[in-house]
């Protein structure tokens, strides 16, 4: 497994980690060789949903703890193990497709809410002629998903400038029409945010890259629903019960805690 690199560092944050939301907004092609997702099914399906399913390209299995959870995993974590990168549009449709109509269904998308995932994507153009970056075709990056917790740290630390990520993401949703209403009951998902743990390539790993060198390629492959986190001098203290990082959206110009 490769270690998660330094908490100074800058990270990519995905705020929108419902499956049928990303696809929707254009990352449809998005390459995953790793994913965890929870799949929520019907009540009245639940029952007769197998507690373990092989699929094309994953597993499904009944959560332990929540009866219409299902847990949706394929591939591997690490990039280093060999990997079948699988577009997020083939493998919404594996879980779709392996588990009938038991899906639950909130607004027009299936509920599916990644958890954690691996993505490989071509390195840009734009940084190709870094020396870090010589001889690398592709560049692997995971993520996991780390819930909203912009209440408790405001009630907790005093830090009121904190931005809540469900509001400003709602807003783009409705201002791209992706959601066509503030009362679309998807919008209920926007619970976590999918932060960075590591960028690797193909040839280096991210002590070789550096903090610089992954922030620029991280800004030559923004999406508008994602942003980049700058470390804070806030600190969140260690006997506060909160695990968390607070950043400073670069993109944005704002301050959130993931």
């Amino acid at each position: 497994m490769i270690e998660p690199y330094p908490p100074t560092w800058h990270r990519k944050l995905d705020f929108m980690p419902p499956m049928g939301l990303q696809i929707a907004a254009g990352a449809r092609n998005l390459e995953l060789y790793f994913c965890h997702a929870q799949v929520s099914v019907e009540e009245k399906s639940a029952p007769s949903v197998p507690k373990e399913t092989k699929t094309e390209f994953g597993t499904l299995k009944v959560n332990p703890v929540f009866r219409n959870i299902v847990d949706y995993k394929m591939g591997t974590p690490n990039p280093r193990d060999g990997i079948s990168p699988i577009p997020q549009k083939e493998l919404l449709e594996d879980i779709t497709d392996a588990m009938g109509g038991a899906v639950k269904i909130i607004g027009e998308i299936p509920d599916v809410v990644i958890k954690s995932r691996g993505v490989v994507e071509k390195i840009p153009k734009e940084v190709e002629d870094i020396p870090a970056f010589h001889g690398a075709e592709h560049f692997f990056y995971h993520q996991n998903a780390y819930g909203n917790l912009v209440h408790k740290v405001r009630r907790s630390l005093g830090i009121y400038s904190i931005a809540n990520p469900y509001r400003f993401i709602k807003a783009e949703l409705l201002g791209y029409n992706i959601v066509k209403s503030v009362n679309d009951p998807v919008l209920k998902k926007l619970r976590s945010t999918l932060k960075t743990e590591y960028v690797v390539t193909d040839t280096s790993g991210w002590a070789d890259l550096g903090d610089a060198n992954i922030l620029l390629l991280e800004q030559h492959r923004m999406r508008w629903w994602t942003d980049i986190g700058e470390p804070t001098a806030f600190q969140i203290p260690v006997d506060s019960g909160i695990n968390g990082q607070i950043y400073r959206l670069m993109r944005r110009n704002c301050l959130v805690v993931v």
